[in-house]
């Protein structure tokens, strides 16, 4: 089966806002087996939008838009549907008491304008919007999505199965393996794993995610063993920087690993600047091992709060193995991080460039500093110094089972 998708939204045309709905309905898709054939951008006109879908229509099986089905002048996407397939549009009386009772619950002012978030298509399904007040709404293989991604999010996954339960689509056909890898480009894995898919219908894809890159395996139910089998091998090959699989994420995996240790966390950070504790602070349930987190980013504080040695930070400096090893040591708790670098664009120089970070990890009596060149603007060198930390970190405690 084959997908198009339409974004709606003239926005996305002059690099207002950045579509990250489709990168989500993609891997959605890519579960049932739906082949995504083509993704067009299209601007809030009735025009555009008919065009969009007399295109898709002869080269998919389904078609999905998103944006434009909200309360103001500009969103016409149900309306361009409706014109398309000759329907008339009629107010769905039930979706309008939900949508009423929203408002009422959430304290929201109810103006007459709302109410063309529940127009739709006549004969079109609604869709239950459990996050915002406009449902989607499918007709003739037509579904139409709001632009919002907490929304998609919510929806998509239910209109699928919906959907593929409709169609009767055999998605128990689809077996699909994620390994999740952190440190390694795609050209090295690629030359590393490409030689092991060599089974007809076996196929392999990197997805390139902020947490890492997703090693994704997916072949027929009846060939899940040998999915399972070539999952292995490549474990045996880069065992050592795949952190997970599925919905694994460093945070959560360090989490449940001192949880499971009964062990305390506390992190220093210099050049990340917060983003590390955030990072923790972000799995529900991380009270219950993380103390505190130190953002020492002159050297006064790295002294005052960590106990670093002056003579420390003057004969090597306050980027240096040796400043990270006292950073960790300052701290109190059982497993502690201490991150300090040169996040730039300034302040690098031959022997210590911008993107220069070091890691300080300890675990009970066990502590061990790292050294990374990280690339990339600033913020992005502090988000990788952030992922980087944590990777680390969740390596030793595996060593430490």
């Amino acid at each position: 089966m084959k997908a198009s998708i339409i974004l709606v939204g003239t926005e996305l045309l002059s690099g207002g806002t950045v579509d990250t709905n489709s990168i989500f309905m993609a891997e959605e898709l890519n579960k049932y087996g739906i082949e995504i054939k083509y993704k067009l951008t299209v601007k809030d006109t009735i025009e555009d939008i008919m065009i969009a879908l007399e295109f898709a229509r002869k080269n998919s099986d389904l078609i999905i838009t998103s944006g434009g089905v909200g309360p103001t002048i500009d969103d016409i996407t149900k309306d361009a549907v409706a014109k398309f397939l000759g329907k008339r549009i009629i107010v769905d009386e039930e979706d309008f008491k939900v949508m009423k009772q929203k408002f009422d619950e959430r304290k929201l002012k109810y103006t007459p304008n709302n109410i063309k978030q529940v127009e739709k298509p006549e004969g079109a399904v609604s869709i239950e919007n459990q996050v915002g007040m406009c449902p989607a709404v499918y007709v003739d293989d037509i579904v139409s999505f709001p632009g919002v991604p907490s929304e998609v999010y919510d929806m998509f996954p239910r209109f699928l199965k919906w959907y593929a339960e409709e169609k009767k689509l055999l998605i128990d056909e689809i077996y699909i393996k994620d390994l999740l890898v952190y440190g390694l480009g795609e050209s090295y894995l690629d030359q590393q794993i490409s030689e092991l898919f060599t089974e007809e219908g076996i196929d392999y894809e990197f997805l390139v995610k902020d947490f890492g890159i997703i090693i994704r395996l997916q072949g027929k139910n009846s060939n899940k063993n040998i999915v399972e089998k070539i999952s292995e091998k490549i474990y045996n090959i880069i065992g050592d920087n795949i952190f997970g699989e599925g919905n694994d994420r460093l945070e959560n995996l360090v989490i449940t690993k001192l949880k499971e240790k009964k062990l305390s966390l506390s992190v220093a950070e210099s050049c990340t600047g917060g983003l590390l504790a955030g990072k923790i602070v972000s799995v529900s349930g991380a009270s219950e091992v993380f103390k505190e987190g130190l953002v020492t980013y002159s050297n006064e504080a790295k002294m005052e709060k960590l106990g670093v040695k002056e003579e420390t930070l003057k004969k090597y400096g306050a980027v240096s193995e040796e400043t990270a090893l006292e950073m960790v040591k300052g701290l109190k708790t059982d497993v502690g991080v201490s991150v300090t670098g040169i996040a730039g664009p300034l302040g690098g120089t031959k022997e210590k460039p911008v993107g220069l970070v070091y890691f300080g990890l300890k675990v009970k009596d066990n502590f061990k500093v790292e050294k990374r060149i990280l690339v990339g603007p600033r913020n992005k060198i502090r988000e990788r110094a952030t992922l980087q930390g944590l990777f680390y970190l969740n390596k030793m405690l595996k060593g430490n089972a």
